[in-house]
C-alpha cells in the first residue's frame, strides 16, 4: 500500500509533514472532498487548485500535491497540518499521471482500454457488465476518459481491482498514446473510426490513426476487438499484425466471429438477439434499442470470450446493465409524448442512429428536436444535410432544428421531399421549446420525441423543459 514517503519517492518530490500516511483515494476538486484524499492542485484557466490547498486540509484530505514554483508565485508554501502530508513536485499534471502508472503496476490488474467515434460510453459500461459476472471490475466514472480523468480513474481503483476497464478519448494525434502509456492495456476494443475530430485532425486517415493508436500500444499478444461493420476499422486491421477478433451483424467489412442476429424490439426499449462465437450460441435480453447498441453489447460479449466468460454468462451480464448519464434516456414528457434524451453528444452517425430508435419504437407520430454537431470541419455542412435526409426517408412527422449549423439538417429533409411546413427552424433552445409545444399539441396522441445535439448545445435543457 502507497503511503506519503513512497509516494514522494516515485514522484521524485519534496516531502513536507508527516512520512507514514496511508491516502484513501484521490481528487484534482476540493469540493468533492470525503475525507482521506489525495488532492492534485491542478492550475486550470479559470481556477487553481493551489489556492485551495489549505481549505482542501481542513475538509480532510491526508495529502496535497503540488507545484513548489507554484505555491511561491502565490505568496509561499502553506503550513502542513499535524498528521497531513504536503509533496512538492515540478508539475501536478505529470504527478497525477506518474502517480497512476505506478499503481496500475501495483495493482497487478488487467486493463481493457476502449477508443471510437461513437459509443465509447455505452461500451465501456457494457464491458464492464460482462466481466463483471466474473472480475471485480474498476472502470471510468461517466466519461472520464482524457489525461485527467484516466489517471483518476486508476488512483481510485480499489486494491484488489482484477481488471480495469477504461475509455479513452482524444482530440489529436498523440493523446491516446499517451494514455496508453499510463494505462498499458492488454487488449484494445476500436467501436469504430468515423468523422468525430475531422475540425482538428483534418482527414479521415488521420482520426483513424489516432484511434489506431489504442492497437499499436497493445503488447504483441494483446488482442485487438474489431467492428466488422466499421470500413476504416477492418482496413487499418488488414495490415496489424496483433490477434483480432471481430464482432459484428452482417460482416460488411470483414467476417465477425461473434456475430449477432435475428434483433427484435422487446419491451418500451429493449433489444433481444441472438449472439453465436465458435459452437456457442446464447440469447440476449438487452435494455437499450436499435443496432447501434447491439453492435457496442457484441464488443462487450467478445471482451469477455477473451477472458473466458461464456456468451450465456455475457448475456447475463448485458440484462444487468447501468449505462452512464444523458444516454437514451427514457422520460416521460408533456401532453402524453414519450421523451428519447440523448443529449450527451452527437455526430452524424450517432444521430441517424437515434432517429431510427425514435422511429422504430414510435406508435405513430414522431417529433425529432435536433441541435448542431461540433468538431466535424469542412464536413460540417455535408454531415447536417445527410441527418436531415435521413429525418425525411425514415418518415418522421415533425422536425426542429436548433442553432444555425442545423438548418442544414432542415435544408437536407425538405430537398428529400420532407414536407416544409412540417419544418420548424429555431435558433436557441428557447424558441425550440416553445415550437415544441406548439408541435406535440397539434400532433396529439402519445409522441414520441427525440432530442439530441452535441454537447455544447445544452440539449438537457429542452428536455427539462419538456418534461411532464
Amino acid at each position: 500500500m502507497l503511503n506519503s514517503t513512497t509516494v514522494a519517492q516515485i514522484l521524485k518530490g519534496r516531502l513536507l509533514g508527516s512520512k507514514d500516511i496511508v491516502p484513501a483515494g484521490c481528487t484534482i476538486d476540493s469540493r468533492s472532498i470525503i475525507g482521506g484524499e489525495i488532492f492534485f492542485a491542478l492550475a486550470g484557466e479559470k481556477v487553481d487548485g493551489h489556492d485551495y490547498v489549505c481549505d482542501a486540509f481542513k475538509k480532510g484530505i491526508s495529502i496535497a500535491i503540488g507545484e513548489e514554483e507554484r505555491f511561491k508565485a502565490l505568496g509561499g508554501i502553506p503550513e502542513v497540518p499535524e498528521g497531513k502530508a504536503l509533496i512538492l513536485v515540478d508539475s501536478s499534471i505529470d504527478a497525477l499521471q506518474e502517480l497512476a502508472k505506478s499503481w496500475r503496476f501495483a495493482l497487478g490488474s488487467k486493463v481493457v482500454a476502449i477508443t471510437g467515434s461513437n459509443g465509447k460510453t455505452t461500451t465501456k459500461d457494457m464491458v464492464a457488465a460482462v466481466l463483471s459476472t466474473k472480475f471485480k471490475v474498476h472502470k471510468n466514472k461517466d466519461n472520464f476518459n482524457n489525461e485527467l480523468g484516466l489517471p483518476l480513474t486508476i488512483l481510485t481503483a480499489p486494491a484488489d481491482s482484477e481488471i480495469l476497464v477504461l475509455e479513452m478519448g482524444m482530440r489529436g494525434l498523440g493523446q491516446i498514446k499517451a494514455l496508453c502509456e499510463i494505462a498499458q492495456p492488454d487488449t484494445g476494443v476500436i467501436t469504430n473510426i468515423g468523422t468525430t475530430h475531422l475540425e482538428l485532425l483534418g482527414s479521415q486517415e488521420r482520426i483513424a490513426q489516432a484511434k489506431w493508436e489504442l492497437v499499436d500500444s497493445l503488447p504483441t499478444h494483446g488482442v485487438a476487438i474489431i467492428n466488422s461493420e466499421d470500413e476504416w476499422s477492418a482496413f487499418k486491421a488488414q495490415t496489424d499484425s496483433h490477434p483480432k477478433l471481430f464482432y459484428g451483424l452482417r460482416g460488411k467489412y470483414a467476417a465477425p466471429e461473434v456475430c449477432g442476429v435475428n434483433l427484435q424490439p422487446e419491451g418500451i426499449m429493449g433489444t433481444s438477439f441472438q449472439v453465436n462465437w465458435k459452437d456457442e450460441t446464447a440469447q440476449a435480453s438487452l435494455p437499450l434499442p436499435g443496432e447501434h447498441n447491439v453492435l457496442d453489447a457484441l464488443a462487450a460479449l467478445a471482451v469477455g470470450v477473451i477472458y473466458g466468460i461464456s456468451l450465456e454468462e455475457g448475456c447475463i451480464g448485458l440484462k444487468g446493465l447501468e449505462l452512464s448519464k444523458m444516454r437514451l434516456e427514457i422520460k416521460p414528457g408533456i401532453m402524453g409524448s414519450t421523451l428519447i434524451s440523448d443529449v450527451y453528444n452527437a455526430n452524424p452517425t450517432s444521430m441517424k442512429a437515434s432517429l431510427q430508435v425514435l422511429k422504430e419504437r414510435a406508435e405513430e407520430n414522431t417529433l425529432a428536436i435536433l441541435g448542431e454537431m461540433y468538431e466535424l470541419g469542412e464536413s460540417s455542412e455535408q454531415g447536417h444535410f445527410e441527418v436531415g435526409m435521413e429525418v425525411a426517408n425514415l418518415g418522421i412527422n415533425e422536425l426542429v432544428t436548433v442553432g444555425e449549423l442545423a438548418e442544414h439538417i432542415a435544408r437536407g429533409a425538405i430537398n428529400s421531399g420532407f414536407p416544409i411546413e412540417r419544418v420548424h427552424i429555431t435558433s436557441n433552445r428557447e424558441e425550440a421549446v416553445l415550437k415544441a409545444k406548439q408541435v406535440l399539441n397539434r400532433l396529439g396522441v402519445t409522441p414520441w420525441v427525440l432530442i439530441k445535439g452535441s454537447r455544447g448545445m445544452k440539449m438537457e435543457e429542452i428536455t427539462a423543459a419538456l418534461l411532464n
